[in-house]
């Protein structure tokens, strides 16, 4: 552990130690009070007298002077002290029974039990107030008394052996790791420029290819002669950025987290950083000793072979790779809305269009709409170079944004990965109904950013007009010096990197998605298709034979570059609905499952179904790490971050491609896992009678009320993460049956058809020789073209028409009507956007007495307001609000003045490794 991370669980320690002290003042002040009351009314005479000696001590326990007589208390004061009327009106009720005589004995002593019960609560309170305390300071005596190395080795298993295999496996990274990185691959420049220049035949692209060239060399010229591009704003934005990455250790990371807050340090770092930006011919790493690299554990419990890079140099190479990369990126976004080199997948030819604007009506054909251009500018803006920031101050998270809490950023590649899951689910369906087959095609590139080749990245980077004062930057910079450490930290020989890019950094994303920018444009160009990437992460989906083709073309893309494709992430889907495979598209399609996350694509149904065996074995992984906490605390949040988040992430996004029946397949599988986790084990059945048997065993409390654990902290709970909520929420908000929607389509698109040949039929000889004129820009005296403006000529201005007429007076066949649905048709717009759309949370309505208690807590209690929690703390309030009320006659189980939430805050804001046995 950390000094820093020692300091800090010391004055959390101390803070909880101060409430837990003056907690326990409280209840021993209260005990005493209580049993001196509770024998004051045992003394009593009169019914009446009991009573008023209840309401007298409870208003004195609530209140701060002890010394007042029932009679001196205000109303107000009454409804201040129970939050409600109760008091004011048991008060007014035992006046009225002092003379009336309708008031039978059994009402009052309804009014004694009622008054006991809320002593009882206050007692409760109180208890629980001490539980959570005493919660918090199991959880940092914990964390204080884990000793340096403990995270990563004495919760695998306990075991000697299981730590002696995870050392032996890491070892074999390491050696594999020198073995590829300290030999330069072998790749063909000559091959990798005759594949570039074949991308840009023709002349408009050869002339983007120029513009674009021109663009780059006047940007790195002018970022070059730059005299202070380091300054107080840059510096911050720069830190928040390593902050957020995985690049540095936690150590530098501290450090750093120092420098911001010193505004003197800044200005110093940006003199020193300014100086060598202006030497930038002569910049080296000036590491004699070599930079030290060695395996690091990820958030996602991996381990990934990092530099660990001098502070200072890691802030100036993040200037510069941002500022390049988002330059980069803005230039290669508009080379891809150039149609001379980005032709559309798919377009209606002119004359096809001109036909169907003669029988549809004018204005009624699109060439380029529809799904077609909804996918192509989806691509555009979702999914091409997505994993690269788009402003230099917009940070980066870490490798593939892996992280076990997955609180994603907006644009963080989780929701990129969801979005992607859900257009190829979508994809699957429309294609199976309009083509009535579809292949799904999915790789990933071996040790890509390990593997990568210098001289690939030095060609790429000067064919597309680099400098060459920063192409040899570029170069010093990836043959870096290194020193291996291994386990015991031992140091090897320094050694020159002769090959990959160090993981985590912006270059290797930047100097990555270059490498793959050629097999993106290859695609589009020889296949017809859009390769759909995460970085490395690869998938078509599409027309079989398309798809066959476009295999190919990445296969011959990789050898050029000299990437290999990793096997076991490899494989596709090939569906046929109705029609016979072809076999050469079965022979070309590379084999293997299609898998994202814990759904794989069924190769027989078409289905997205969990993948069993995957869950099985993170189960197995999971009960460890949950075996393996110390506190009752951190049990929680690594329930929370496993289960709550990890577990629903994987499982995929609900949405309507994949219908009610998905929804219903991860409920049953989290029932399946609890059921796994503990009756497998300890027999208790659920997460709830497991917390609350190890509560009751470790702290001596009976009864743990179930609310305590599932309320957020805010009304005193724990906050006990409940995933099957979230999927309860959205489920019935869903598509029952998603192949139905499509069906729907074909429906309405026959019926459309049968109307629009109605129409046509009904349209008189002179009509259809004035619509005929109107789209072919003739007349019947003068056969002289005239330019129009109509929908199918819209993008070809002042370009003659290439259809010639009808052949004879029939409309169309229904085939020439659906030939291009994917531009033209508005009905299948519509079911591809239905079946893209994700559900709307549907939350519980508050019953009267939670929506009035809550206002209630609202003017002193922060994070209760109903309209401001999440749904599933609105599904979890409502649920355990009867129990609530009846255990501590309020839905804040423990006071807020005696919560330490500046520590659970804290809490919040840690996150849980993944304790992976590799």
């Amino acid at each position: 552990m950390s000094q820093s991370k020692n300091m800090l669980s010391q004055t959390l320690q101390s803070i909880t130690d101060i409430k837990l002290c003056e907690i326990q003042k409280q209840r021993e002040a209260f005990n005493s009070r209580k049993d001196k009351i509770l024998a004051q009314v045992k003394a009593a005479d009169s019914e009446h007298e009991k009573i008023s000696l209840l309401l007298e001590g409870i208003v004195r326990v609530k209140s701060a002077n002890a010394d007042r007589q029932l009679s001196d208390y205000e109303d107000w004061e009454l409804l201040q002290a129970s939050g409600d009327s109760t008091l004011t009106n048991i008060r007014r009720f035992v006046d009225q029974s002092k003379y009336d005589p309708s008031i039978p004995d059994s009402m009052l002593q309804d009014f004694r039990n009622q008054l006991n019960k809320i002593l009882e609560q206050c007692g409760l309170k109180l208890e629980y107030a001490n539980l959570y305390s005493r919660l918090l300071t199991e959880w940092l005596s914990c964390d204080a008394a884990a000793p340096v190395g403990s995270t990563e080795e004495s919760t695998l298993d306990g075991g000697f052996d299981i730590i002696e295999r995870q050392k032996e496996r890491l070892l074999q990274l390491s050696e594999r790791f020198e073995n590829v990185v300290f030999s330069p691959g072998d790749v063909d420049t000559e091959a990798i420029t005759k594949l570039l220049t074949s991308l840009f035949n023709g002349e408009g692209a050869q002339q983007a290819l120029k513009s674009l060239r021109a663009s780059i060399r006047s940007f790195g010229e002018g970022l070059a002669i730059q005299s202070k591009p380091f300054s107080k704003p840059v510096l911050e934005w720069c830190i928040k950025g390593l902050l957020e990455s995985d690049l540095l250790s936690n150590q530098k990371k501290t450090t750093l987290e120092d420098f911001i807050k010193d505004k003197t340090v800044l200005s110093e770092i940006a003199d020193v950083l300014n100086m060598r930006f202006r030497d930038l011919r002569n910049w080296s790493w000036n590491a004699d000793q070599g930079i030290p690299v060695a395996p690091r554990r990820q958030l996602n419990g991996k381990y990934r072979v990092i530099m660990d890079e001098d502070i200072l140099q890691a802030i100036f190479l993040y200037y510069i790779s941002m500022t390049w990369t988002v330059e980069f990126k803005a230039q290669l976004q508009r080379l891809v809305r150039d149609k001379d080199v980005w032709p559309w997948t798919q377009s209606m030819p002119r004359d096809e269009a001109e036909k169907r604007e003669y029988y549809l009506g004018i204005g009624t054909s699109h060439r380029y709409g529809g799904i077609a251009k909804e996918r192509q500018a989806t691509y555009e803006q979702d999914f091409f170079m997505c994993q690269l920031p788009s402003e230099i101050d917009s940070g980066t998270g870490g490798y593939e944004d892996d992280d076990m809490d997955h609180r994603p950023r907006k644009t963080s590649s989780q929701n990129k990965r969801q979005q992607l899951l859900r257009t190829i689910g979508t994809e699957v369906l429309v294609n199976c109904h309009i083509n009535h087959s579809v292949a799904v095609v999915q790789s990933d590139i071996q040790w890509f950013a390990t593997s990568t080749s210098h001289a690939a990245v030095d060609m790429m980077l000067k064919f597309f007009g680099v400098p060459d004062l920063w192409t040899k930057f570029f170069r010093r910079y990836l043959e870096a010096p290194l020193r291996m450490v291994d386990l015991e930290g031992k140091s090897a020989n320094v050694r020159t990197r002769k090959r990959g890019v160090p993981i985590n950094s912006i270059f290797q994303k930047w100097f990555g998605e270059l490498m793959v920018f050629t097999m993106d444009l290859a695609v589009n160009q020889e296949a017809n298709m859009l390769l759909y990437r995460l970085h490395d992460d690869l998938w078509l989906c599409g027309e079989p034979e398309k798809c066959a083709k476009a295999w190919k073309v990445m296969e011959s893309c990789a050898t050029t570059l000299g990437l290999q494709f990793n096997d076991s992430k490899t494989g596709s889907v090939y569906l046929a609905n109705g029609i016979e495979k072809k076999a050469y598209v079965e022979d070309t399609l590379p084999k293997g499952r299609v898998i994202m996350g814990f759904l794989e694509l069924d190769p027989h149904s078409g289905d997205w179904v969990i993948d069993h065996k995957q869950v099985d074995a993170h189960i197995k992984q999971l009960k460890k790490q949950l075996e393996g906490c110390s506190s009752v605390v951190s049990w929680i949040q690594t329930w929370n971050s496993c289960i709550g988040r990890f577990f629903n992430y994987t499982f995929g996004q609900p949405a309507n491609c994949f219908g009610q029946r998905h929804v219903d397949m991860i409920l049953t599988t989290h029932k399946r896992m609890q059921q796994d986790l503990f009756i497998g084990s300890q027999g208790y059945g659920s997460v709830t009678e497991h917390l609350q048997k190890t509560v009751a065993e470790r702290f001596k409390m009976s009864k743990i009320p179930d609310a305590f654990l599932y309320f957020p902290e805010a009304l005193g709970g724990l906050g006990v993460r409940n995933p099957f909520i979230s999927f309860l929420t959205v489920r019935n908000q869903l598509l029952v049956d998603p192949q139905g929607r499509m069906q729907r389509f074909l429906e309405d698109e026959r019926k459309a058809y049968q109307k629009s040949k109605e129409r046509f039929d009904a349209l008189n000889e002179r009509d259809r020789t004035r619509r005929l004129e109107s789209i072919l820009g003739k007349t019947s005296e003068h056969n002289q073209f005239i330019p129009i403006a109509s929908a199918a000529t819209h993008d070809d201005k002042r370009k003659e028409p290439t259809w010639d007429g009808p052949k004879d007076t029939e409309f169309m066949t229904f085939e020439e009507y659906t030939k291009y649905r994917e531009t033209s048709s508005s009905f299948l717009k519509d079911a591809y956007d239905d079946l893209l759309r994700t559900p709307v949370e549907v939350n519980v309505e508050a019953s009267k007495d939670v929506s009035e208690e809550l206002s209630t807590l609202s003017y002193t209690q922060q994070g209760v307001i109903w309209s401001q929690l999440s749904s599933d703390h609105k599904w979890l309030i409502q649920l355990h609000s009867k129990e609530a009320f009846e255990r501590f006659g309020s839905l804040s189980i423990v006071e807020s003045g005696l919560l330490p939430m500046g520590v659970m805050n804290l809490l919040r804001k840690r996150k849980v490794v993944w304790q992976t046995v590799l």
